[in-house]
């Protein structure tokens, strides 16, 4: 049954930008007769370029814009919209002059009058490469491990005492950035001094008095003028004001954050002329000299690694570079639940500064055997895995990568063994024949809308 239906489409009458600011276009309102769907749209100003802005479905009715002037006049024209059409639109805006076009995408949810606006996803352009079973790789080379480049001292500094933070940086008023290197003795955080000086000027006197009162009561118990037990009490009360003393000028000490090596601010948790509890966090400090290279090796490797040895650390990030020289100073008795791998430490010193937390180290072990089992991918293809419920075990970050299905990168967590080359051995999370991708993983998150790249070569 054809009926009409009344509803309200917007025209834009005069819209002026006040200031570089907003300004919405006043509206005239018209009625007009449709079966198809229409919905409201708002006009809007921002520096000298009109947008268009769209509501929500007000009525079945739906127009669509062909045309806007540089007068801010709407010319819009209404079209029939079949119910089987797919529910997004393209509206596009024109400036009129010849200056300017901009296609304004907006995705609609029509199916039903009052829907909230949906964002349709941008489709990410990368490169996939076929996951290939390791017997039907050439193993060549010696195989090496993934390992993660940690500073070997980093802790988080806080006061033994509480109080007001007078200064939390290189001088009063300016507070440390992150990555700021300090040399040894720098006073890195301090709190305000007038009440801690206070307190030492009265346990000081009161130290004092009770020296004097000490010894004129000695001279007194010499005499027989006073009772043994009233020295005694003397004697106490003198070595109760010292201890006061002394407990004084430690606060006095721990009031003030000193830097014992030469290393780099890594965070602050506080500013300064803020009120500081005992304990609580203040700054974050790592010694830079000295890097702790960790990673975890199965059982049939464990054996190579002995305390003292001697190893080559290669660092993808400081490509061109000979390697570093480190030796390992902790070779796990355990293997951690989750991979089954023991934990190996290697101290590497870092006089220039050049290796930093977070990078990744190559560890050569020697030749590669492959398991049952186990497939290739490249290496550009792995991404690091971030989630709080699952924790860092062994010193191994968590690694996956993304796999191509159905138009979309679905994340998945792996389990990684030798390296050989610019690929790597992977032995647990992939099968066979599947596309992971290897460029452009960076951008993804899991589920996100990819399209190949027209040139992608799907062969490693």
């Amino acid at each position: 049954m054809n009926t009409k239906r009344e509803c309200a489409t917007t025209t834009s009458k005069s819209a002026r930008s006040v200031g570089g600011g907003l300004v919405a276009a006043k509206r005239d309102l018209r009625s007009v007769s449709r079966k198809s769907r229409q919905v409201a749209i708002r006009v809007v100003r921002w520096q000298q370029v009109s947008f268009v802005q769209l509501v929500k479905p007000k009525c079945p009715t739906a127009p669509a814009l062909t045309h806007v002037s540089t007068t801010d006049k709407i010319l819009m024209k209404h079209q029939n919209i079949p119910k089987n059409n797919p529910p997004h639109r393209l509206l596009r805006m024109v400036r009129a002059g010849g200056c300017l076009l901009t296609l304004l995408g907006a995705a609609l949810a029509f199916t039903g009058c009052g829907k909230p606006v949906a964002n349709i996803p941008e489709q990410q352009l990368v490169r996939t490469a076929v996951v290939e079973a390791a017997e039907n790789v050439r193993l060549a080379g010696d195989a090496s491990y993934l390992a993660s480049v940690k500073f070997d001292h980093e802790t988080d500094l806080s006061f033994k005492v509480g109080g007001i933070v007078d200064q939390i940086g290189p001088v009063v008023g300016t507070d440390w950035d992150e990555a700021t290197p300090v040399k040894a003795g720098t006073v890195l955080a301090e709190l305000k001094q007038a009440d801690f000086n206070n307190a030492y000027n009265s346990a000081r006197a009161k130290a004092e008095l009770g020296a004097k009162t000490l010894e004129r009561f000695r001279k007194l118990r010499a005499t027989d003028a006073i009772s043994q037990q009233e020295l005694d009490v003397a004697e106490a009360d003198n070595r109760t004001a010292q201890a006061q003393l002394d407990q004084v000028e430690q606060n006095l000490r721990d009031a003030r954050l000193v830097a014992t090596k030469d290393g780099v601010v890594l965070a602050r948790y506080v500013n300064s002329h803020v009120t500081a509890a005992q304990g609580q966090r203040i700054l974050r400090f790592a010694d830079t000299g000295l890097m702790a290279v960790e990673l975890g090796l199965p059982d049939r490797l464990i054996g190579r690694f002995t305390p003292g040895k001697e190893v080559d650390v290669t660092v993808s990030a400081l490509e061109g570079l000979p390697p570093f020289k480190g030796r390992v100073s902790e070779v796990g008795v355990a293997a951690n639940a989750e991979g089954r791998l023991f934990r190996v430490v290697i101290k590497v010193p870092n006089p220039a500064g050049l290796l930093r937390s977070g990078m990744t180290a190559r560890i050569q072990v020697g030749n590669s055997a492959a398991q049952p089992g186990t497939v290739c991918i490249p290496l550009s293809a792995l991404v690091t895995l971030v989630s709080e419920s699952n924790p860092q075990t062994g010193g191994q970050t968590p690694l996956g990568v993304f796999v191509f299905q159905e138009g979309k990168a679905v994340k998945r967590a792996v389990k990684t063994g030798d390296i050989l080359n610019s690929s790597i051995l992977i032995t647990e999370g992939l099968r066979p024949g599947e596309q992971v991708v290897t460029s452009g993983a960076s951008f993804l998150y899991d589920g996100a809308p990819v399209e190949v790249a027209a040139d992608n070569v799907t062969t490693k």
